[in-house]
This record gives structure tokens, C-alpha cells and sequence, in this order.
């Protein structure tokens, strides 16, 4: 198994440096075909979020497509990835922050029945979840 960072994401999708860009494509391509088990953290996902909202933008088409992209990459075993696609629906339909909607469907699918917190947008959130 091989743990696939940040940077490698984000070279391939953003192809900015291209000797990077053919590294993770070549690294990519080698799961495609089952010589490489590649594996990643919810961490990562969220650090490729972060950066793609500063380089784009917070509500660019562009960061949601790369996000979706990422989470389609059925190669990869990410944990918790259909929550993470459910949050992504939910930042795009709701206008939530990837982080909110996250935290209320990850409370949710473990059957919480009350968040406490101080931020009054997750609270907001995770009601219109329950309902």
C-alpha cells in the first residue's frame, strides 16, 4: 500500500509542474491497472479543499469538479468516502462549507441526535439535516 499525499493531487489535477504532473499520472495510471495500492486520509481531502478555495476561489465550479474527481478515483481507498460525497453534494446544493456539512452528516450517520458547538452555521446545519 502506498499513502498518496496533497501534492500529488494537486499536481495532477492543477498540472502545474509538469515533471510532477507525469510522476502522479505514471503513479496513478500503475493503480489504474493493479500493479499499486494507493490509499489516502480524509486530511488530504480536505487540505486538496483548502488549497483549491485559495487558488480558485470558495465557490469556483472548479474545485467542486476536482473534488468530485478525487472521490471517483475508486483506485484510491479513501475512509469515509461516501460521506465525503455527500457533504460535496450538500456544499454545492446547500452553499454549506465542506467542513460543516461533513461534521453534521458524519454526527448523523453515527446516530447523534444533538451537536453542541458555538458556531451557529454548523448548529443551523445539522438541523436541516434532520429534518
Amino acid at each position: 500500500m502506498i499513502f498518496v499525499d496533497t501534492i500529488y493531487f494537486l499536481r495532477f489535477f492543477l498540472k502545474d509542474n509538469q515533471k510532477q504532473f507525469q510522476t502522479a499520472k505514471k503513479l496513478f495510471q500503475q493503480a489504474v491497472t493493479g500493479q499499486l495500492k494507493l490509499f489516502t486520509s480524509i486530511i488530504v481531502f480536505f487540505e486538496v479543499y483548502w488549497v483549491l478555495k485559495g487558488v480558485f476561489g470558495d465557490k469556483d465550479p472548479k474545485v467542486f469538479s476536482i473534488l468530485s474527481l478525487i472521490l471517483q478515483m475508486s483506485f484510491i481507498q479513501i475512509p469515509q468516502r461516501d460521506i465525503l460525497q455527500q457533504s460535496l453534494k450538500n456544499i454545492d446544493f446547500y452553499n454549506f462549507d465542506m467542513e460543516d456539512a461533513y461534521n453534521a452528516i458524519y454526527a448523523l450517520k453515527n446516530k447523534t441526535t444533538k451537536i453542541k458547538t458555538f458556531d451557529k452555521k454548523l448548529l443551523k446545519k445539522f438541523n436541516h439535516y434532520q429534518s
